[in-house]
């Protein structure tokens, strides 16, 4: 059963106890075509001005979110690769969690045939066996680009995820063939009905900003998660306040106990959230 939206107020934690933001970067903090806008990087910038930090989490290579977050113009922990990586606010790797290769082997050999693009992340590279221009476009904000390569010659070490993308229809098959296969080994999602994702069985954002969080000393329920896909669940899950986009998937909203729903990522909801909720409850809290 979906639980009902609240506004952040009605939840019991006082303003005064939110120290960290953490946010989804697809169909959450960009917009629709895949940017930041000017709007949100000042929102976000307003925001750790009033004291509060900010961090990413997404299933978007490293290289690929320190380009966007530069942007954004202030130093943040990262959450990569759906949590198979985080790096701290110099850049330095402080958690990766790959794949063992005969695992990586396995699913390359499973999902040959499907009529799919698949991609692998290794280390620092994005690699694919052939090019696909719809993908570049999507992070040509950032500048970071795939490799070719022969995925039947690579060395399958270090491979951080794997991620298929195709027609929905096409993706269900494979996914519930995955699934029997490598049912606590992998961990497998749909992070968009166009994206389906494996990583290593444990790896979630959630389990990642459990370590970042321990690192930098702020509990969960001082923090707020902002997401929009199924691959977010576990970090929204794990904070004391859930904020839900407007775009995202019932399903998503009916696993997440008590969400607060922004707008979409294409009225700017992070933005609009940050500038109507947070940074009047924070100003309220300390004038």
């Amino acid at each position: 059963m979906q639980s009902s939206p609240q506004p952040l107020s009605s939840i019991k934690e006082t303003p005064s106890n939110i120290r960290l933001v953490v946010c989804d970067l697809d169909g959450t903090l960009l917009n629709h075509n895949h940017k930041i806008t000017p709007r949100t990087v000042a929102a976000v910038q307003s925001l750790v001005a009033a004291g509060v930090q900010f961090m990413l989490a997404t299933g978007r290579h490293y290289e690929d979110v320190y380009l966007l977050a530069k942007r954004l113009g202030i130093p943040m922990y990262l959450i990569t690769s759906n949590g198979a990586r985080v790096h701290n606010q110099d850049g330095h790797v402080l958690y990766e969690n790959h794949m063992p290769a005969e695992l990586v082997a396995q699913v390359l050999k499973l999902s040959r045939g499907f009529e799919i693009h698949r991609n692998l992340y290794k280390q620092d590279l994005w690699l694919v066996e052939e090019p696909h221009e719809e993908l570049l476009a999507i992070h040509d904000a950032s500048g970071f680009e795939y490799q070719l390569s022969d995925f039947s010659a690579l060395d399958l070490s270090h491979i951080d995820k794997i991620y298929f993308t195709a027609d929905h229809d096409a993706l269900v098959p494979l996914e519930t063939l995955l699934q029997q296969h490598f049912h606590g080994k992998l961990s497998i999602t749909f992070t968009s009905p166009e994206y389906l994702e494996i990583m290593n069985f444990g790896v979630s954002k959630g389990r990642a900003l459990e370590r970042v969080l321990a690192q930098i000393g702020i509990d969960a329920q001082e923090t707020v998660a902002m997401g929009d896909g199924m691959n977010d669940k576990e970090m929204l899950n794990l904070v004391g306040h859930r904020v839900v986009m407007d775009n995202a998937t019932d399903a998503l909203k009916a696993l997440i106990h008590h969400p607060v729903i922004a707008k979409s990522n294409a009225e700017e909801g992070v933005a609009d959230y940050i500038e109507n909720t947070l940074l009047p409850l924070l100003e309220a809290q300390t004038g």
